[in-house]
């Protein structure tokens, strides 16, 4: 058995690799072999289902046996085969006898004359090929048949040429002409060439079954056989060697679908699937159609750049086009007539480039291997032109922008506004990331000043929904640019108020100069300038409301308002935020009493429809005086409708902001463990969010701080606890949520510093209504601590503001628990106070608890009853709530009676004073029966209480020794 090499073909009578392989490089240049999926040789799908062809091949070797010559051609298009199937041929002409010969074409422009028919003849022992210098004669064609004749006689020859189409011309004409006779000559020849392959002449440019073989070459072949793709049962047999218990009937159909039986795309798939990880778990046939097999992407890359200019120009605008470009479209991007447009079609449909039918790309690996040949400035200006034309076409928005997205850089200024309308057709869509995508993509245009001021207000109209901080920067970047002062007023209109918390110095100072511009453009302007005028107002208040003396301002603003013959106007949308801002200056600074701001805030809530655009202006301040001043009915049904908006619009920060709004209306009406689902909500929100304005801190701080072991509370303080400088109102509120996670860590002492730090913060600002109650959770650290004298007087300053104010529920907390901390007689009348008092509160939780208050001061005592603290001779102060009704984290007394409890015991307790079962409570926590028991019987001893009718006593009385 003879076996050589020619050239840069070689071949090995075991473990052919499959699929075809792609021609190119200089001649005499070795061919890698291409990897195998594991240890062990990948199969030969290209033999399954070839029975016919290898059937000629035989038949072709047998008369060459026999003393005629045969020619076959072999045609298909890339990676169906070819290549494996000539080694095949290697193979079965060795085991013939039979002296094999390998060449193929090259990349190199014509070739080298007779470069071909030399090298197989030097495979033969034949004469070698000469220097390239000269044209030969006929003298080297007979000399050359001679050589082979000689050959022949010692022996059959079997001569194998691939990509026959790119050897040089007279090499093919010479093995014509040698199979003419076919009388003596024991020869057999087989050619491989690649559907559409012209060749370096050009060949007859159809994409014919022979492509670019002469003429007189085709004619003489004994057949010409077209390869077609492997048949399902190929696929099926191939996937299960490679895959094995995995190839199931569903990756079977995947993969026929994928790859529509191409051997080579097969192959690849197939490397790839067997190449996952271990820790996969998505099964294969849902990765087949995700996969991208780089060793095929570069066999189309090869391939196109050898395609002709007039091809790979089409190809490239079928690329860009996509689909649904039609022929006119194509023909001008590609700069084609219709003629050569339908030839390069045909010939890159024959070639496996493109689909069937229509214009489109095969596979998506074949724009990926354009993406490797082209150069980006000749995409960027395809692109470009396909836009235009599209716009000029007055195709859709979204579809001239998705090729402007792919075009970066400088861009000519039709550019820009062909992306804002896309952005506002996404926005339409409820597509508002789609929206930002191209309007950021619009500033890397380079547009003018007014196109960027214009294009930075639309980002930050978008972004303010997912980054507050950032949209704050895009309009002040926008403002400078913008020649107008409306158009200043109204970009600055465009921040959310809960942004400008902490705002640089400069940004103040760029919203007061506007402000200033319009106070001196007075009341002559029409009505949208004075909407504007307000609103900018609304802004300056509310950055202002930190600070007594913008308190005192906001307090003689809305003097003047109500004033007027009408009293505070309302009507407008301008009006109403001013008219918030104004109410909530009011109410913190204590120049209104809680039912003047309650009458005011509901009359702007009747006249503000229900929408997460709220959150976008002042309006949400009035969520927060309704809970100050207990008056929250209308807000559950209110809000809900402005979440659902904002979960259909996907804008998670105002989700979080109106989480955390109907948190604190839930908490205001006694119900903390559905409170607490809304907060969790909105830190869950929170986390997502890549916000670095100090508004999530803000909005969750207060609520945080209401509800008992907040979730988030911790990342709230890592995340803005070291902020160097804050505004004091969130400082206090900072501070606050410090002494929450003190309290529960049980470090009352540091827990009262936090709490009288956030008292002086909060009288910096001159707030005397707080939305965090500072001295109530004061008071009860004071009492706990035994300094009963200092928590009598905090509580009766607590008593005279709540008085002032005239908060329902603050008010009748105030009584409660300054009767709590009071003698007998005055206790009595205190408590008996606070249940007249919230009878009209809508926190019902603390009614309760002060009627509890009041029946346990009445009450003799029991037998379950604990006695008194030493030193205290009115007994234990039950323990006291904050503002909204939410207790305070337990202090644990520090008396031998009352020894603190493990976390585990005050749950256990918890459960048993509500009348559960051991059973019942075991099956709550999620243990044993036995562990209940042993936990109640520590809490019984701690405690000093006989059984569950005493814990019972004990919960009712509102002590703090059991939650």
């Amino acid at each position: 058995m003879a076996c050589t090499s020619v050239g840069r073909r070689s071949y090995e009578c075991r473990g052919p690799t499959l699929g075809s392989r792609p021609s190119g490089g200089p001649r005499g240049a070795p061919r890698a072999r291409r990897p195998t999926a594991g240890p062990s040789l990948m199969p030969r799908p290209v033999l399954l289902g070839r029975a016919g062809d290898l059937a000629e091949v035989d038949g072709a070797l047998a008369r060459a046996v026999g003393g005629t010559a045969s020619l076959l051609v072999f045609t298909g298009p890339i990676g169906i085969g070819r290549t494996a199937l000539l080694e095949e041929c290697a193979r079965r002409g060795a085991a013939r006898g039979m002296q094999v010969a390998r060449a193929g074409g090259t990349d190199e422009e014509g070739g080298i004359p007779l470069g071909t028919a030399r090298e197989l003849l030097a495979a033969c022992g034949g004469p070698g090929p000469s220097p390239p210098c000269g044209e030969p004669d006929g003298d080297d064609t007979g000399a050359l048949s001679a050589a082979l004749a000689g050959r022949a006689a010692v022996g059959p020859v079997l001569l194998l040429v691939d990509d026959a189409a790119r050897c040089d011309a007279r090499s093919l004409r010479w093995l014509a002409r040698l199979c003419c006779p076919r009388a003596c000559l024991r020869v057999a020849v087989v050619l491989t060439v690649l559907d559409g392959d012209a060749g370096h002449d050009g060949g007859t440019r159809h994409g014919g079954a022979t492509g670019g073989l002469p003429t007189e070459l085709a004619a003489v072949a004994d057949a010409v056989r077209p390869l077609g793709p492997l048949s399902d049962e190929a696929i099926s047999v191939t996937a299960r060697a490679v895959l094995g218990r995995d190839a199931t009937p569903e990756l079977v159909a995947a993969l026929s679908a994928a790859t529509e039986g191409n051997p080579l795309h097969l192959t690849c798939v197939l490397e790839e699937l067997a190449a996952r990880p271990q820790c996969t778990t998505e099964p294969p046939a849902r990765r087949v159609a995700g996969a991208a097999p780089a060793r095929l992407r570069d066999r189309f890359a090869h391939a196109v750049r050898r395609l002709p200019a007039t091809e790979r120009r089409y190809l490239a605008a079928v690329a860009v086009a996509g689909e649904k470009a039609d022929d006119v479209m194509l023909a001008r991007l590609a700069e084609l007539d219709a003629t050569d447009l339908a030839v390069a079609g045909a010939v890159t449909r024959s070639m496996g480039l493109t689909g069937p039918e229509g214009h489109r790309l095969r596979h998506g690996l074949v724009g990926a291997a354009l993406g490797v040949v082209q150069s980006s400035h000749q995409r960027r200006d395809l692109h470009l032109r396909a836009a235009r034309m599209l716009r000029d076409a007055g195709a859709p928005s979204d579809r001239i922008a998705a090729h402007l997205l792919t075009a970066g850089g400088a861009a000519p200024a039709w550019t820009v506004e062909a992306l804002r309308d896309a952005a506002g057709t996404a926005v339409r869509r409820g597509e508002s990331w789609t929206a930002v995508r191209y309007l950021r993509h619009a500033l890397l245009a380079g547009p003018d000043e007014p196109g960027r001021a214009a294009v930075l207000l639309d980002l930050a109209g978008l972004e303010r929904s997912r980054d507050t901080g950032l949209a704050l920067r895009r309009i002040v970047q926008a403002v400078p640019l913008l020649g107008s002062l409306r158009e200043r007023a109204a970009a600055l209109c465009r921040v959310t108020p809960l942004a400008l918390e902490g705002a640089a110095p400069p940004v103040i100072a760029l919203l007061r100069g506007v402000a200033e511009e319009l106070g001196r453009y007075g009341g002559t302007g029409d009505t949208e300038t004075r909407e504007l005028a307000l609103r900018v107002e609304a802004r300056l208040h509310y950055v202002d409301k930190h600070t007594r003396a913008g308190l005192s301002a906001a307090a003689a603003r809305l003097d003047e308002l109500e004033a007027l013959p009408d009293g505070l106007p309302i009507r407008t949308p301008g009006e109403r935020e001013l008219a918030c801002v104004l109410l909530h200056s009011a109410a913190v600074g204590g120049h209104r009493p809680a039912s003047v701001v309650a009458a005011a805030c509901r009359a702007v809530l009747a006249r503000e429809p229900a929408s997460s655009d709220h959150v976008h202006s002042t309006v949400g301040m009035l969520v927060t005086c309704l809970c100050m001043a207990d008056a929250v009915e209308d807000l559950p049904s209110w809000l809900s409708v402005a979440l659902e908006q904002a979960r259909a619009e996907r804008a998670p920060v105002v989700e979080a902001v109106l989480h955390a709004e109907l948190a604190a209306v839930l908490v205001c009406s006694g119900r903390v463990e559905e409170a607490a689902e809304q907060v969790r909500s909105a830190v869950e929100l929170v986390d997502e969010l890549a916000d670095d304005s100090l508004l999530p801190g803000t909005v969750l701080a207060p609520v945080l701080t209401a509800v008992p072991h907040g979730p988030g509370a911790d990342r709230v303080l890592a995340r803005y606890g070291a902020t160097p400088s804050v505004p004091p109102g969130f400082g206090a509120c900072l501070q606050m949520l410090r002494a929450r996670v003190a309290a529960e860590a049980g470090d009352a002492e540091t827990a009262l510093e936090y709490c009288l730090d956030a008292g002086r913060r909060f009288d910096q600002a001159g707030w005397t209504a707080t939305p965090v109650p500072w001295r109530p959770w004061a008071v009860e650290i004071l009492a706990e601590r035994g300094r009963r004298a200092e928590a009598r007087a905090l509580a009766e300053q607590e008593l005279a503001r709540a008085r002032r104010w005239g908060a329902p529920a603050q008010l009748g907390r105030a009584l409660r628990m300054l009767g709590q901390l009071g003698g007998t007689d005055r206790g009595a009348e205190l408590l008996e106070q606070a249940t007249i008092v919230l009878r009209t509160s809508g926190d019902r939780s603390e009614a309760e608890r002060a009627t509890r208050a009041l029946t346990a001061h009445r009450a003799p005592p029991g037998p379950g009853d604990l006695p008194p603290r030493t030193g205290d001779p009115a007994g234990p102060p039950p323990r006291l709530h904050d503002t909204v009704g939410t207790p305070v984290p337990g202090h644990r007394p520090t008396s031998r009676a009352s020894a603190a409890l493990t976390r585990s015991e005050e749950r256990v307790a918890t459960r048993a004073s509500r009348g559960l079962t051991n059973h019942e409570i075991a099956a709550d926590l999620a243990v044993s029966v036995r562990a209940v028991e042993k936990h109640l019987t520590g809490v019984y001893r701690k405690l000093g209480v006989p059984g569950r009718a005493a814990l019972r006593q004990l919960r009712e009385s509102g002590s703090d020794r059991i939650a």
